[in-house]
């Protein structure tokens, strides 16, 4: 198997864990607080990326002058996190994938005006393209926008931000520092609001937590080292499969149904995400 194809197949399955986790936060998050559930989203993961440091005695970080970038990547990603698990709770399933999954075309923008990289006509016409869609899912009228859906978007924009963090710390950190401090700034954020509105959880909830643990974890293992094999415009647009998974699972599960709207929105997100896919590849070449 050669590397983009491993690649192609560890986003693939990023996807299916981070949408079991979707699942279980849209099952847990209907009695059990938003902050209980993204601290354990990330405990877990500061467990494991943690002994992994400890064990290969890693530094927790290389250069001091690297810290606001570091930081950066885990307020935006804790940010991007929490306003996800709260669209998940009100939202179809497949709307709050979708939109977080924007990200990518904030990247774009992002990366612009950080790192100077170029905007080409065909990534132009894929921002347009998803904007329109995003328009369709969010249903913007008189009273304003659909204000669940505005988080969700939200989100992917801080996950933007901490994509842009991480591109800028290419090269310069470790993957481990990456992830650890995603993990621990937001468990460090999310313990006094985690304390303060903290439910004493049944079995079910329990189940639910170690779901949304575990899988957040394994989806943040398979993301990280499917880019480690190959570059990201090569693999990014087999993150989109969530939304398929999400969508199944979430009617099966909740009985999450897609009005036409919204179902034009999705269809147009691919699209242009499709089309920023064919165009990244096109410079690989």
């Amino acid at each position: 198997m050669n590397q983009v194809k491993k690649a192609s197949l560890l986003m693939i399955l990023s996807a299916f864990f981070f949408s079991i986790m979707q699942i279980a936060v849209k099952f847990t998050a209907s009695t059990v607080p938003v902050s209980e559930l993204v601290f354990m989203r990330n405990f877990v993961m500061l467990l494991a990326a943690g002994f992994v440091a400890i064990k290969n005695k890693k530094p927790l970080y290389k250069d001091k002058k690297n810290l606001p970038l570091i930081l950066g990547r885990g307020i935006f990603g804790m940010f991007g996190v929490y306003l996800y698990f709260i669209g998940t709770k009100y939202l179809p399933s497949a709307e709050a994938s979708v939109l977080q999954k924007s990200s990518p075309f904030f990247v774009f923008i992002f990366s612009y005006f950080a790192m100077k990289e170029p905007i080409t006509r065909l990534d132009m016409i894929a921002l347009i393209i998803a904007f329109a869609g995003v328009l369709f899912i969010t249903k913007p009228s008189a009273s304003g926008f659909n204000k669940y859906a505005v988080l969700a978007l939200l989100s992917g924009v801080f996950a933007a931000a901490a994509y842009t963090c991480i591109g800028m710390l290419k090269g310069k950190e470790e993957s481990h520092t990456i992830m650890l401090s995603f993990a621990i700034v937001t468990c460090l954020c999310m313990l006094p609001l985690m304390i303060r509105d903290f439910k004493v959880p049944n079995t079910k909830e329990i189940l639910g937590l170690i779901v949304i643990g575990i899988c957040g974890m394994l989806g943040q293992y398979f993301l990280t080292y499917a880019y480690m094999y190959a570059p990201a415009g090569r693999v990014s647009i087999f993150n989109y499969t969530s939304v398929l998974f999400t969508s199944i699972i979430g009617y099966f599960a909740f009985g999450d149904i897609i009005d036409l709207y919204s179902g034009i929105g999705i269809i147009l997100i691919f699209i242009g995400a499709y089309i920023a896919y064919i165009n990244k590849n096109r410079d690989l070449e």
